[in-house]
């Protein structure tokens, strides 16, 4: 845990999710900048070994669980730049057993690219 000025505890999930909000490049946010190619792929090879046991983690095809949601569709139930923090320190989900991944920050970055790289547009745009 890190700590500030003051003592009070910062754990890394919220500070990654809090740099991933304040950095800019060239005056865009990241969170608004496409993800580069690397990270999309380190993310795919991320999720296919440790999730995809129990989730659609491409753009097609049915959980094995079927309780377990589509990642392509995961952008629809939430903030997936909010899920930084989630990854790493530790998911809590609903839809049954789930271990407990914990993730680097550059694998989090990856698992964000990758994630966003499965979001398509809502229909008419």
């Amino acid at each position: 845990m890190l700590t500030g000025q003051a003592g009070a505890g910062v754990g890394l999930g919220a500070l990654v999710a809090l740099v991933l909000a304040a950095c800019t490049h060239g005056g865009a946010s990241l969170a608004q900048t496409p993800p580069e190619p690397a990270a999309i792929a380190a993310g795919r090879t991320l999720v296919e070994r440790d999730c995809s046991t129990c989730h659609a983690v491409g753009p097609e095809g049915d959980s094995p669980l079927a309780q377990a949601p589509h990642f392509r569709d995961l952008h629809q139930r939430f903030d997936v730049e909010g899920l930084a923090e989630a990854f790493a320190e530790g998911i809590v989900v609903g839809h049954g057993p789930m271990p407990n991944w914990r993730y680097e920050p550059d694998d989090v970055q990856a698992l964000i690219a990758y994630l966003k790289s499965l979001e398509t547009p809502p229909a008419g745009r």
